[in-house]
Protein backbone atom coordinates (compact mmCIF):
# COMPACT_ATOMS: atom_id res chain seq x y z
CA UNK A 1 0.00 0.00 0.00
CA UNK A 2 1.44 3.37 -0.97
CA UNK A 3 1.92 6.64 0.85
CA UNK A 4 -0.95 8.34 -0.72
CA UNK A 5 -3.37 5.32 -0.54
CA UNK A 6 -2.65 5.17 3.63
CA UNK A 7 -3.55 9.07 3.81
CA UNK A 8 -6.42 8.79 2.13
CA UNK A 9 -7.42 5.59 4.99
CA UNK A 10 -6.62 7.82 7.31
CA UNK A 11 -8.58 10.69 6.76
CA UNK A 12 -11.60 8.50 5.98
CA UNK A 13 -11.19 7.15 9.28
CA UNK A 14 -11.06 10.67 10.66
CA UNK A 15 -14.15 11.81 8.64
CA UNK A 16 -16.40 9.17 10.03
CA UNK A 17 -15.35 9.76 13.48
CA UNK A 18 -15.92 13.13 13.25
CA UNK A 19 -19.17 12.49 11.94
CA UNK A 20 -20.16 9.93 14.52
CA UNK A 21 -18.72 12.80 17.12
CA UNK A 22 -21.12 15.44 15.67
CA UNK A 23 -23.88 12.85 15.71
CA UNK A 24 -23.28 11.92 19.36
CA UNK A 25 -23.03 16.18 20.36
CA UNK A 26 -26.53 16.49 18.56
CA UNK A 27 -28.04 13.18 20.47
CA UNK A 28 -26.66 14.43 23.75
CA UNK A 29 -27.66 17.87 23.23
CA UNK A 30 -31.42 17.16 22.36
CA UNK A 31 -31.16 14.32 25.37
CA UNK A 32 -30.08 17.00 27.66
CA UNK A 33 -32.59 19.62 26.67
CA UNK A 34 -35.83 16.61 26.72
CA UNK A 35 -34.29 15.86 30.19
CA UNK A 36 -34.17 19.86 31.34
CA UNK A 37 -37.54 20.33 29.99
CA UNK A 38 -38.77 17.15 31.87
CA UNK A 39 -37.29 18.62 35.14
CA UNK A 40 -38.49 22.12 34.96
CA UNK A 41 -42.25 20.47 34.40
CA UNK A 42 -41.56 18.27 37.80
CA UNK A 43 -39.97 21.36 39.24
CA UNK A 44 -42.98 23.82 38.27
CA UNK A 45 -45.64 21.07 39.35
CA UNK A 46 -43.99 20.47 42.86
CA UNK A 47 -43.84 24.25 43.43
CA UNK A 48 -47.13 24.61 42.25
CA UNK A 49 -48.53 21.78 45.05
CA UNK A 50 -46.19 23.32 47.82
CA UNK A 51 -47.64 27.03 46.97
CA UNK A 52 -51.02 25.30 47.71
CA UNK A 53 -50.76 24.01 50.79
CA UNK A 54 -48.86 26.77 52.03
CA UNK A 55 -52.06 28.96 51.35
CA UNK A 56 -54.41 26.51 52.71
CA UNK A 57 -52.18 26.31 55.74
CA UNK A 58 -51.94 29.87 56.04
CA UNK A 59 -55.51 30.86 55.09
CA UNK A 60 -56.63 28.92 57.74
CA UNK A 61 -54.41 29.85 59.83
CA UNK A 62 -55.12 33.70 59.41
CA UNK A 63 -58.47 32.96 59.44
CA UNK A 64 -58.85 31.07 63.33
CA UNK A 65 -56.03 34.10 64.32
CA UNK A 66 -59.12 36.70 62.76
CA UNK A 67 -62.11 34.55 63.91
CA UNK A 68 -60.35 34.86 67.70
CA UNK A 69 -59.58 38.13 67.62
CA UNK A 70 -63.17 39.63 66.00
CA UNK A 71 -65.71 39.86 68.60
CA UNK A 72 -68.74 37.88 67.01
CA UNK A 73 -72.28 36.66 68.64
CA UNK A 74 -74.35 33.41 67.57
CA UNK A 75 -76.46 32.87 65.25
CA UNK A 76 -80.27 31.79 66.12
CA UNK A 77 -81.34 29.08 63.69
CA UNK A 78 -85.03 27.81 63.52
CA UNK A 79 -85.06 24.41 63.74
CA UNK A 80 -87.39 22.99 61.39
CA UNK A 81 -88.90 19.24 60.89
CA UNK A 82 -91.81 17.63 59.38
CA UNK A 83 -92.56 15.06 61.91
CA UNK A 84 -96.47 15.76 61.45
CA UNK A 85 -96.57 14.85 57.89
CA UNK A 86 -94.43 11.71 58.64
CA UNK A 87 -96.23 10.48 61.21
CA UNK A 88 -99.70 11.15 59.77
CA UNK A 89 -98.53 8.77 56.58
CA UNK A 90 -96.34 6.57 58.27
CA UNK A 91 -99.59 5.26 60.42
CA UNK A 92 -101.87 3.05 59.38
CA UNK A 93 -105.73 3.19 58.95
CA UNK A 94 -105.71 6.80 59.60
CA UNK A 95 -108.55 7.36 56.65
CA UNK A 96 -110.22 9.52 59.43
CA UNK A 97 -107.29 12.05 59.75
CA UNK A 98 -106.92 12.01 56.04
CA UNK A 99 -109.92 12.97 55.43
CA UNK A 100 -110.31 15.58 57.94
CA UNK A 101 -106.94 17.46 56.89
CA UNK A 102 -107.18 17.16 53.24
CA UNK A 103 -110.66 16.24 52.51
CA UNK A 104 -109.86 12.41 51.03
CA UNK A 105 -108.51 8.89 51.65
CA UNK A 106 -104.94 7.70 50.97
CA UNK A 107 -105.81 6.22 47.63
CA UNK A 108 -107.22 9.13 46.37
CA UNK A 109 -104.28 11.20 47.67
CA UNK A 110 -102.21 8.74 46.10
CA UNK A 111 -103.44 8.82 42.97
CA UNK A 112 -103.42 12.96 43.08
CA UNK A 113 -99.99 12.53 43.57
CA UNK A 114 -99.58 10.25 40.66
CA UNK A 115 -101.47 12.62 38.21
CA UNK A 116 -99.16 15.73 39.47
CA UNK A 117 -95.75 14.01 40.02
CA UNK A 118 -94.19 14.91 36.35
CA UNK A 119 -94.93 19.06 37.14
CA UNK A 120 -94.05 18.65 40.76
CA UNK A 121 -91.13 16.32 40.82
CA UNK A 122 -88.11 17.98 42.95
CA UNK A 123 -85.85 20.22 41.28
CA UNK A 124 -82.04 19.60 41.74
CA UNK A 125 -80.76 23.26 42.19
CA UNK A 126 -83.69 25.18 43.53
CA UNK A 127 -83.84 24.59 47.41
CA UNK A 128 -87.40 26.31 47.25
CA UNK A 129 -88.38 23.31 45.20
CA UNK A 130 -86.48 20.47 46.70
CA UNK A 131 -90.30 19.49 48.58
CA UNK A 132 -91.07 15.89 47.40
CA UNK A 133 -94.18 15.49 45.06
CA UNK A 134 -96.18 13.73 48.25
CA UNK A 135 -95.32 17.01 50.91
CA UNK A 136 -95.64 19.96 47.42
CA UNK A 137 -99.60 18.00 47.25
CA UNK A 138 -99.74 17.84 50.85
CA UNK A 139 -99.15 21.77 51.61
CA UNK A 140 -101.48 22.36 48.35
CA UNK A 141 -104.52 20.48 49.69
CA UNK A 142 -103.76 21.76 53.63
CA UNK A 143 -103.63 25.68 52.10
CA UNK A 144 -107.27 24.98 50.50
CA UNK A 145 -108.55 22.95 52.86
CA UNK A 146 -107.83 24.99 56.41
CA UNK A 147 -107.23 28.36 54.59
CA UNK A 148 -104.33 28.48 57.09
CA UNK A 149 -101.50 31.19 57.30
CA UNK A 150 -97.80 30.29 55.19
CA UNK A 151 -95.77 30.17 58.55
CA UNK A 152 -98.34 27.91 60.46
CA UNK A 153 -98.24 25.59 57.57
CA UNK A 154 -94.38 25.71 57.16
CA UNK A 155 -94.35 24.33 60.82
CA UNK A 156 -96.35 21.68 60.03
CA UNK A 157 -94.48 20.39 56.77
CA UNK A 158 -90.99 21.18 58.16
CA UNK A 159 -90.35 24.09 55.11
CA UNK A 160 -89.93 28.12 55.19
CA UNK A 161 -93.33 30.08 54.51
CA UNK A 162 -91.21 30.99 50.97
CA UNK A 163 -91.36 27.56 50.30
CA UNK A 164 -95.20 27.13 51.33
CA UNK A 165 -95.68 29.61 48.70
CA UNK A 166 -93.79 28.04 46.08
CA UNK A 167 -95.72 24.85 46.52
CA UNK A 168 -99.38 26.36 46.71
CA UNK A 169 -98.59 28.46 43.42
CA UNK A 170 -97.05 25.08 41.46
CA UNK A 171 -99.60 22.69 43.13
CA UNK A 172 -102.97 24.88 41.92
CA UNK A 173 -100.78 26.02 38.05
CA UNK A 174 -100.65 22.16 38.27
CA UNK A 175 -103.55 21.33 38.72
CA UNK A 176 -105.37 24.09 36.40
CA UNK A 177 -103.24 23.44 33.56
CA UNK A 178 -103.75 19.41 33.04
CA UNK A 179 -107.18 19.13 34.07
CA UNK A 180 -109.03 22.31 33.50
CA UNK A 181 -110.72 21.20 30.42
CA UNK A 182 -111.02 17.46 31.37
CA UNK A 183 -113.30 18.05 34.53
CA UNK A 184 -115.00 21.04 33.99
CA UNK A 185 -116.90 21.18 30.72
CA UNK A 186 -120.35 21.39 29.71
CA UNK A 187 -122.58 17.88 28.65
CA UNK A 188 -122.84 16.53 25.08
CA UNK A 189 -126.60 15.45 24.12
CA UNK A 190 -126.17 11.99 25.28
CA UNK A 191 -125.31 13.23 29.19
CA UNK A 192 -128.11 16.04 28.52
CA UNK A 193 -130.61 13.48 28.72
CA UNK A 194 -129.16 11.63 31.80
CA UNK A 195 -129.37 14.85 33.69
CA UNK A 196 -132.42 16.45 32.53
CA UNK A 197 -134.11 12.72 33.42
CA UNK A 198 -132.37 13.26 37.10
CA UNK A 199 -133.45 16.59 37.31
CA UNK A 200 -137.39 15.61 36.16
CA UNK A 201 -137.30 13.08 38.83
CA UNK A 202 -136.77 16.15 41.70
CA UNK A 203 -138.46 18.86 39.72
CA UNK A 204 -141.16 17.65 38.26
CA UNK A 205 -139.76 19.87 35.09
CA UNK A 206 -138.43 18.05 32.11
CA UNK A 207 -135.27 19.03 30.07
CA UNK A 208 -133.11 20.53 32.79
CA UNK A 209 -129.68 20.48 32.05
CA UNK A 210 -128.35 22.27 34.76
CA UNK A 211 -128.79 24.93 37.29
CA UNK A 212 -126.63 28.66 37.54
CA UNK A 213 -125.50 30.67 40.30
CA UNK A 214 -122.64 33.00 41.74
CA UNK A 215 -120.63 33.16 44.52
CA UNK A 216 -118.93 35.97 46.17
CA UNK A 217 -115.43 34.87 47.73
CA UNK A 218 -114.49 36.95 50.66
CA UNK A 219 -110.38 38.15 49.48
CA UNK A 220 -108.20 41.07 50.62
CA UNK A 221 -107.42 43.35 47.82
CA UNK A 222 -104.93 45.74 47.37
CA UNK A 223 -105.33 49.55 49.27
CA UNK A 224 -105.56 51.35 45.68
CA UNK A 225 -108.15 49.12 43.98
CA UNK A 226 -110.04 48.14 47.20
CA UNK A 227 -113.29 50.12 46.55
CA UNK A 228 -113.69 48.55 43.02
CA UNK A 229 -113.83 44.83 45.01
CA UNK A 230 -116.75 45.87 47.46
CA UNK A 231 -119.98 44.30 46.71
CA UNK A 232 -123.44 44.94 47.56
CA UNK A 233 -122.52 43.47 51.72
CA UNK A 234 -120.34 46.19 51.38
CA UNK A 235 -117.62 43.52 51.68
CA UNK A 236 -114.47 43.08 49.27
CA UNK A 237 -114.69 39.97 46.81
CA UNK A 238 -114.26 38.41 43.65
CA UNK A 239 -117.56 36.20 41.97
CA UNK A 240 -117.48 33.00 40.99
CA UNK A 241 -120.54 31.60 38.60
CA UNK A 242 -121.36 28.15 37.83
CA UNK A 243 -123.21 25.76 36.28
CA UNK A 244 -123.80 22.67 38.02
CA UNK A 245 -125.66 19.14 37.18
CA UNK A 246 -127.61 16.80 39.66
CA UNK A 247 -124.54 15.65 40.91
CA UNK A 248 -123.40 19.03 42.08
CA UNK A 249 -120.30 19.00 39.38
CA UNK A 250 -119.48 21.88 38.17
CA UNK A 251 -119.60 22.08 34.24
CA UNK A 252 -118.69 25.55 33.80
CA UNK A 253 -116.92 28.43 35.66
CA UNK A 254 -116.19 31.86 35.83
CA UNK A 255 -113.99 33.64 38.15
CA UNK A 256 -112.12 36.56 38.29
CA UNK A 257 -114.59 39.52 38.37
CA UNK A 258 -113.78 41.95 41.21
CA UNK A 259 -117.92 42.14 43.71
CA UNK A 260 -118.80 45.61 42.15
CA UNK A 261 -119.38 43.74 38.74
CA UNK A 262 -122.84 43.29 37.82
CA UNK A 263 -124.23 39.91 37.13
CA UNK A 264 -124.73 40.78 33.40
CA UNK A 265 -121.22 41.70 33.20
CA UNK A 266 -120.20 38.45 34.45
CA UNK A 267 -123.02 36.15 32.41
CA UNK A 268 -121.56 38.08 28.70
CA UNK A 269 -118.25 37.62 29.94
CA UNK A 270 -118.84 33.53 30.43
CA UNK A 271 -119.04 32.80 26.59
CA UNK A 272 -122.70 30.93 27.14
CA UNK A 273 -124.45 32.94 24.87
CA UNK A 274 -122.27 31.66 22.30
CA UNK A 275 -122.20 28.29 23.49
CA UNK A 276 -126.43 28.23 23.80
CA UNK A 277 -127.60 30.38 20.80
CA UNK A 278 -128.05 28.15 17.68
CA UNK A 279 -126.72 25.02 19.81
CA UNK A 280 -128.33 21.64 19.03
CA UNK A 281 -129.74 20.65 22.23
CA UNK A 282 -132.24 18.04 23.00
CA UNK A 283 -135.99 18.67 22.82
CA UNK A 284 -139.09 18.03 23.43
CA UNK A 285 -142.51 18.64 22.18
CA UNK A 286 -144.99 19.98 25.12
CA UNK A 287 -148.73 20.79 24.46
CA UNK A 288 -147.90 21.50 20.65
CA UNK A 289 -144.71 23.61 21.45
CA UNK A 290 -141.04 22.28 20.97
CA UNK A 291 -138.95 23.02 23.96
CA UNK A 292 -135.17 22.87 24.18
CA UNK A 293 -132.97 21.81 26.92
CA UNK A 294 -132.66 24.72 29.53
CA UNK A 295 -130.43 25.74 32.51
CA UNK A 296 -132.33 27.49 35.61
CA UNK A 297 -131.06 30.48 37.46
CA UNK A 298 -132.15 32.76 40.16
CA UNK A 299 -134.15 35.80 39.03
CA UNK A 300 -130.80 37.75 38.77
CA UNK A 301 -130.52 36.97 35.24
CA UNK A 302 -132.37 37.13 31.93
CA UNK A 303 -135.15 34.87 31.17
CA UNK A 304 -133.73 33.07 27.72
CA UNK A 305 -135.10 30.09 25.81
CA UNK A 306 -131.87 28.17 27.40
CA UNK A 307 -131.67 30.18 30.61
CA UNK A 308 -135.06 30.24 32.50
CA UNK A 309 -136.25 30.87 36.13
CA UNK A 310 -139.71 31.53 37.90
CA UNK A 311 -141.69 34.39 37.96
CA UNK A 312 -140.66 37.57 40.22
CA UNK A 313 -143.76 38.64 41.77
CA UNK A 314 -145.97 35.50 41.22
CA UNK A 315 -149.75 36.13 41.08
CA UNK A 316 -151.52 32.89 40.23
CA UNK A 317 -151.13 29.63 42.61
CA UNK A 318 -149.68 28.09 39.05
CA UNK A 319 -147.14 30.19 39.04
CA UNK A 320 -146.01 30.15 42.97
CA UNK A 321 -146.18 26.08 42.23
CA UNK A 322 -144.13 26.66 39.53
CA UNK A 323 -141.55 28.20 41.10
CA UNK A 324 -141.86 26.34 44.32
CA UNK A 325 -140.52 23.20 41.62
CA UNK A 326 -138.19 25.15 39.30
CA UNK A 327 -136.35 25.91 42.91
CA UNK A 328 -136.18 22.09 43.73
CA UNK A 329 -133.90 22.19 40.24
CA UNK A 330 -132.10 25.46 41.00
CA UNK A 331 -131.16 24.24 44.60
CA UNK A 332 -128.71 21.90 42.96
CA UNK A 333 -125.96 25.42 42.19
CA UNK A 334 -126.84 26.44 45.99
CA UNK A 335 -125.86 22.82 47.36
CA UNK A 336 -122.66 22.38 45.33
CA UNK A 337 -121.66 25.93 46.26
CA UNK A 338 -122.01 24.80 50.28
CA UNK A 339 -120.33 21.47 49.58
CA UNK A 340 -117.54 23.68 47.68
CA UNK A 341 -117.10 26.20 50.85
CA UNK A 342 -117.30 23.64 53.26
CA UNK A 343 -114.82 21.16 51.84
CA UNK A 344 -112.32 23.95 51.00
CA UNK A 345 -111.95 26.57 54.24
CA UNK A 346 -109.92 29.15 52.51
CA UNK A 347 -113.27 30.22 50.59
CA UNK A 348 -115.17 30.85 54.31
CA UNK A 349 -112.92 33.56 55.14
CA UNK A 350 -110.84 36.27 53.02
CA UNK A 351 -108.39 34.68 51.18
CA UNK A 352 -104.61 36.24 52.06
CA UNK A 353 -102.92 35.11 48.41
CA UNK A 354 -102.13 37.96 45.76
CA UNK A 355 -105.52 38.91 43.98
CA UNK A 356 -104.09 37.78 40.37
CA UNK A 357 -103.74 34.48 41.92
CA UNK A 358 -107.28 33.71 43.08
CA UNK A 359 -108.85 32.56 39.97
CA UNK A 360 -106.83 29.98 40.26
CA UNK A 361 -106.98 29.16 43.49
CA UNK A 362 -111.11 29.14 43.16
CA UNK A 363 -110.28 26.88 39.78
CA UNK A 364 -108.53 24.60 41.53
CA UNK A 365 -111.14 24.02 44.20
CA UNK A 366 -113.48 23.58 42.11
CA UNK A 367 -111.85 20.58 39.69
CA UNK A 368 -111.24 18.91 43.17
CA UNK A 369 -114.48 18.99 44.00
CA UNK A 370 -115.71 17.00 41.22
CA UNK A 371 -112.93 14.82 41.57
CA UNK A 372 -113.98 14.08 45.04
CA UNK A 373 -117.84 14.11 43.96
CA UNK A 374 -117.09 11.68 41.43
CA UNK A 375 -115.29 9.37 43.29
CA UNK A 376 -118.41 9.54 46.40
CA UNK A 377 -115.30 10.61 48.82
CA UNK A 378 -117.80 10.90 52.08
CA UNK A 379 -118.66 14.38 53.00
CA UNK A 380 -118.95 15.02 56.54
CA UNK A 381 -121.86 17.12 57.77
CA UNK A 382 -119.84 18.59 60.39
CA UNK A 383 -117.94 20.46 57.98
CA UNK A 384 -121.30 22.40 57.30
CA UNK A 385 -121.36 23.72 60.59
CA UNK A 386 -118.50 25.96 60.14
CA UNK A 387 -120.42 27.63 57.04
CA UNK A 388 -122.86 29.97 59.61
CA UNK A 389 -120.13 31.55 61.36
CA UNK A 390 -118.95 32.59 57.34
CA UNK A 391 -122.61 33.01 56.30
CA UNK A 392 -122.81 35.58 59.30
CA UNK A 393 -119.85 37.35 58.53
CA UNK A 394 -119.87 37.36 54.68
CA UNK A 395 -123.83 37.35 53.86
CA UNK A 396 -123.80 36.93 49.96
CA UNK A 397 -125.27 39.91 48.06
CA UNK A 398 -128.90 39.70 47.70
CA UNK A 399 -129.48 39.61 43.59
CA UNK A 400 -131.52 41.83 41.94
CA UNK A 401 -133.05 41.75 38.23
CA UNK A 402 -130.58 44.04 36.29
CA UNK A 403 -131.88 46.86 33.92
CA UNK A 404 -129.19 45.57 31.48
CA UNK A 405 -130.43 42.07 30.47
CA UNK A 406 -133.00 41.52 27.70
CA UNK A 407 -135.73 39.27 28.50
CA UNK A 408 -136.71 37.79 25.01
CA UNK A 409 -140.34 36.97 24.30
CA UNK A 410 -139.25 33.31 23.37
CA UNK A 411 -137.98 33.20 26.73
CA UNK A 412 -141.26 33.88 28.24
CA UNK A 413 -143.45 31.64 26.34
CA UNK A 414 -141.36 28.87 27.33
CA UNK A 415 -141.91 29.41 30.55
CA UNK A 416 -145.55 29.81 29.99
CA UNK A 417 -145.84 26.43 27.95
CA UNK A 418 -143.38 24.91 31.22
CA UNK A 419 -145.84 25.95 33.56
CA UNK A 420 -149.38 24.99 31.80
CA UNK A 421 -147.66 21.47 31.25
CA UNK A 422 -146.73 21.37 35.38
CA UNK A 423 -150.37 22.36 35.95
CA UNK A 424 -151.84 19.85 34.01
CA UNK A 425 -149.63 17.32 35.06
CA UNK A 426 -151.02 17.93 38.79
CA UNK A 427 -154.05 19.14 40.18
CA UNK A 428 -153.51 21.62 42.64
CA UNK A 429 -155.75 21.57 45.70
CA UNK A 430 -155.78 24.21 48.85
CA UNK A 431 -157.59 23.54 51.73
CA UNK A 432 -159.41 26.39 53.22
CA UNK A 433 -158.87 25.27 56.81
CA UNK A 434 -155.39 24.57 57.10
CA UNK A 435 -153.95 26.64 54.28
CA UNK A 436 -152.44 24.24 52.57
CA UNK A 437 -151.26 22.77 49.54
CA UNK A 438 -151.23 19.05 48.15
CA UNK A 439 -150.59 17.61 44.86
CA UNK A 440 -152.31 15.55 43.25
CA UNK A 441 -151.40 13.28 40.05
CA UNK A 442 -154.26 13.05 37.26
CA UNK A 443 -153.61 9.51 37.10
CA UNK A 444 -154.73 9.16 40.47
CA UNK A 445 -158.19 10.63 39.55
Amino acid sequence: MDNAHKRQVVENLFLTFATKQAELFKQYDANRKKRSKIFLQRLRYQLKRNGENHRKEWSSKLEAELLESIPTRKIWKLSRNDKWFRELFEQEDNEDDLLRYFRMGRAMYDTLVAMLRQDLAPHPLLAAQSCSAEKKVGIGLYKLTTGADYTTIGNMFGVHKATVKNCVHQFCKSMVKNYMDSEIYLPDQEEMAEISKSFEDKSDIPLVIGAMGRLHVPITPSLADSKNYINGRKWPSLILQAVVDNNHCFRHITCGHVGATEDSVVLGDSGLYQHFDGADMPSQNINGNTVKSFIVSDTVYPLLPWLQHGYMTPTTTEEETFNEHLNKARVAVDEAFDRLRARFRILQRKIDIDINFVPQILLTCCILHNFLEKNNTPFLEAWSEALQESNQKYPQPDGAASLNYTTTVEGESIRDVLKEHLHSKYVLFRTIEYNQVYFISEGNN
